[in-house]
């Protein structure tokens, strides 16, 4: 493998999580993107890195990530200082990169892919107000989420070069040593162990105020399978909403959340997005089966129901499995 091929291989491990599509800067149009329905290869990398072309970064289609990025948009020193600092008093490995244009990013990076919404629970810590990529803790289904632009190109605007940065904010003699060898993390170890706080409360998500309800939606999503809580956020299509509902509504049940609460939850956030939304009636009937006198359970087996109409994304990357697993070590 010649030098060139490292390259782009140690750019792909870094920051590629999809190749069926890509995001395309352009100059003509202000810098904004196009979005490339085409396969990623090696040469299109390769002219991203030579500044021909400028790419730009999904997460991926299952909502995890191998990095966080944080975007500071202002050329400031005391705000990309400010959030420097804190990420080294976490003990977190970083990289800092000039934008290209008008400000810094602060690029970390795992050990393997984890959800999103660790990335981002992480990111908030220390991220102040700048925005954290990836943007969204669930991506749903046939959508790409917010892009980042890729480093070590052209940003095609002011035509200049997107560079990683010494403490001093001074280019780094070698860009691709510098990326090969920052050291990745176990985002989920550092929440636990140094962001106690963040971590206990990163099982709970709150439902949108929904005007069209009766009652406020402030009913707090308990911590369940990661794959049901994407399912609830990107909704259902025709053919699967009443077993998934079922699915929902059971899962609900064992986590001890009142009926009433879960009803909420099922209007207010799932069935909003289901394509179509099912019927008033047709959720009270969902609700009343899950909720009855019959007890039910769906495992993660692989040939199980739940498997069958609900994505999984891999049981090493299910925030849901890795906490159940670490209580049963403490246990």
């Amino acid at each position: 493998m010649n030098r060139t091929e490292r390259i782009i291989d140690l750019f792909k491990m870094r920051f590629i999580h999809r190749y069926d599509c890509f995001p395309e800067q352009y100059k003509n149009n202000g810098g904004g993107y196009i979005l490339r329905k085409e396969k990623l290869t090696d040469q299109i990398i390769l002219s991203h890195l030579k500044g021909e072309k400028t790419i730009g970064l999904y997460g991926s289609q299952q909502s995890t990530t191998k990095w966080l990025c944080i975007d500071i948009d202002t050329l400031e020193e005391g705000i990309v200082r400010e959030v420097q600092n804190h990420v080294r008093r976490l003990q977190i490995p970083y990289l800092t990169e000039f934008s290209g244009q008008k400000g810094y990013h602060i690029w970390v990076f795992f050990d393997k892919l984890y959800p999103n919404k660790i990335a981002r629970a992480l990111a908030g810590v220390f991220a102040f107000n700048n925005e954290v990529f990836p943007k969204q803790d669930y991506i749903e289904s046939g959508k790409h989420g917010n892009l980042i632009k890729a480093p070590l190109g052209k940003h095609q605007v002011p035509g200049k070069w997107c560079i990683f940065l010494d403490n001093e904010l001074k280019p780094e003699n070698d860009q691709y040593g510098t990326l090969n060898k920052i050291k990745t993390i176990n985002p989920i170890q550092i929440l636990k162990n140094n962001i106690p706080e963040t971590w206990k409360n990163l099982n709970f998500l709150q439902p949108e105020h929904d005007k069209s309800l009766n009652q406020i939606a402030v009913v707090k999503l308990p911590f369940i399978k990661d794959c049901v809580v994407k399912e609830i956020h990107q909704g259902t299509n025709q053919g699967k909403r009443n077993q998934v509902g079922h699915i929902i509504a059971t899962e609900l049940r064992n986590a001890n959340l009142k009926k009433e609460h879960a009803g909420i939850i099922l209007q207010s956030m799932w069935n909003k997005r289901n394509n179509p939304p099912l019927k008033s009636s047709e959720l009270k009937r969902i609700l009343n089966y899950a909720y009855g006198e019959k007890e039910y359970t769906y495992g993660c087996n692989k040939n199980g129901l739940l498997r069958e109409l609900i994505e999984c994304n891999g049981q090493d990357n299910c925030l849901y499995l890795t906490v159940l697993k670490s209580y049963r070590k403490v246990k």
